[in-house]
């Protein structure tokens, strides 16, 4: 009578092959998990400060002229009056970028604003600002690096003198 099954020797043989395919093929699977790691925190953390970002440009642009400018006196903060008198502060509080109380972004490495005149020299004078740079670095977690990002927005209805600011 025929007995149905497998050999030991088959059974060594399979182990075999299959720790010789894992040897070939882990390390490649492991860098490519890195590698989704990687891309999947510097997304999450760029979808992060891009919004951060957007919002302050869209509530800069709405600052309606320079009387409503507050504070210039540190780079680091920004403070204005919003078109409805209400007093808004970006600031940076630890590692976290804040609009008044209120956290917009986390992981913040670093917050700079420059603040510019109508010929786009930088100013420390509130009542001359006609246009504002905010550069705003992130760290991205798990030792991916940081992310910076720079813009400049205009304030709206301020006399601005655009051609003072065209590239060369």
């Amino acid at each position: 009578m025929k007995q149905k099954g497998f050999t030991l020797v088959e059974l060594v043989l399979v182990i075999a092959l299959l720790g010789i395919l894992g040897a070939v093929l882990g390390p490649g699977l492991s860098s490519a998990i890195k590698g989704f790691d990687t891309v999947w925190s510097r997304k999450q953390t760029l979808a992060q400060a891009r919004a951060a970002m957007d919002r302050m440009v869209r509530e800069i642009r709405l600052i309606q002229s320079s009387a409503d400018v507050v504070n210039v006196s540190t780079s680091t903060s920004f403070q204005f009056e919003y078109p409805d008198g209400t007093a808004i502060t970006y600031d940076l509080n630890s590692t976290n970028l804040r609009r008044n109380t209120d956290t917009l972004a986390s992981n913040v490495t670093s917050l700079s604003f420059s603040y510019y005149n109508e010929q786009g020299n930088t100013t420390a004078t509130a009542s001359a600002v006609r246009s504002v740079g905010i550069q705003l670095g992130m760290d991205v977690p798990g030792d991916h690096g940081t992310l910076t990002l720079r813009t400049r927005t205009f304030l709206r209805n301020t006399g601005n003198n655009y051609a003072a600011y065209a590239s060369p």
